[in-house]
């Protein structure tokens, strides 16, 4: 199998070094990189001085991208700056590839419905990477939600915030892409976007949304560090608020769901990897003691490969990666023009 990768940042790099371990010899990389920063990280992503990249994968690197396309990979993994994402995709998917899309599909709308298109025309799988699909806690609260258990669902809150400035510990936060407009950063895109994914799959495709999002700190940014948007669902588990609070700023991280039941609640907490829920006057604790990071991106990368070897796909579809998008851009609009959003008004 031949993969190229294109961008092999920290998120690249994570993925190169699982499909390395799992794919062995039986895989050649390619990669397309622009900036060529010489940087190579650890598992625990730590920059290992002196380790050239290139030469530990044995990777065949161009800095065009039809030229590494012209080399007739398998499978491109895009995961280069969100601004890039859809221009790159659609020409990998093109030239006959598979594609592992990393999140979010874009920043705004251009292009999606071209790419869609043009992965139907070729018959290309395109994934979308939102690994928290795998993490235990929202797999178990999906199982209690559809398990129906705690009643009629009242509200539901999600919230993501952690520090910008301690996020990429390696370089300055004002150089990151999260941090720049023209690369496609902010809170929303690059953090939010995440829960905005694991919501829509929990509790379904919401109908309207109102927002509040901006500058509240004293980050240099050219884009927003704080979002509250409130969607309003009405699908298969009912109608009910799901509120999601982002920020760029919040020390000590915290990211965690929880709902609000007719007969008890539930809290999945991401980070010490725990679901608590109450019933009555009886109250639960379960614990994922085992649980690492890094597991979910190779459940997310097996996920990938059997669809590339199956050719089908029932999971992280573009059509859901854009579902996501959605929400973000109606998010963002819903705060600009001061209004609530229905998602109608928000097509590709």
């Amino acid at each position: 199998m031949k993969i190229l990768m294109i961008g092999l940042g920290s998120i690249g790099q994570r993925h190169l070094r699982n499909l390395k371990a799992y794919l062995g010899g039986d895989a050649e990389f390619l990669a397309y990189r622009v900036r060529g920063l010489q940087r190579t990280f650890s598992n625990t992503m730590q920059i290992r001085e002196g380790v050239c990249l290139e030469e530990e994968f044995s990777i065949r690197s161009f800095s065009d991208l039809g030229e590494a396309l012209s080399q007739k990979p398998d499978i491109a993994y895009v995961t280069n700056i969100t601004s890039q994402h859809i221009p790159c995709a659609l020409e990998a998917v093109r030239a006959g590839c598979d594609v592992f899309l990393e999140k979010p599909v874009s920043y705004d709308l251009a292009g999606v419905k071209e790419l869609m298109q043009a992965a139907k025309a070729n018959g290309r799988i395109v994934f979308v990477g939102f690994q928290n699909r795998f993490h235990p806690c929202l797999r178990r609260l999906k199982e209690l939600m559809e398990a129906g258990t705690l009643g009629h669902i009242i509200s539901v809150r999600s919230e993501i915030g952690e520090r910008l400035t301690t996020m990429h510990s390696y370089e300055n936060y004002a150089d990151t892409y999260m941090a720049r407009k023209d690369q496609g950063g902010g809170v929303i895109m690059n953090q939010q976007i995440h829960e905005l994914d694991y919501l829509q799959w929990i509790f379904g495709e919401p109908k309207a949304v109102t927002a509040f999002c901006g500058t509240n700190s004293e980050l240099k940014l050219s884009v927003e560090d704080y979002c509250e948007a409130i969607y309003w669902v009405d699908g298969p588990l009912g109608a009910f608020p799901v509120s999601a609070h982002a920020d760029f700023f919040q020390y000590p991280p915290r990211r965690y769901c929880r709902v609000a039941c007719e007969n008890g609640w539930v809290e999945a907490d991401l980070l010490a990897a725990t679901v608590t829920f109450a019933q009555g006057d009886q109250t639960m604790r379960e614990e994922f003691p085992q649980f690492q990071r890094n597991q979910m991106f190779q459940d997310e990368m097996k996920a990938f490969l059997a669809c590339v070897q199956s050719r089908k796909q029932e999971t992280l579809t573009l059509a859901e990666g854009i579902v996501s998008l959605r929400m973000a851009c109606a998010a963002k609009k819903a705060a600009q023009e001061k209004r609530m959003i229905d998602m109608k008004e928000i097509q590709i």
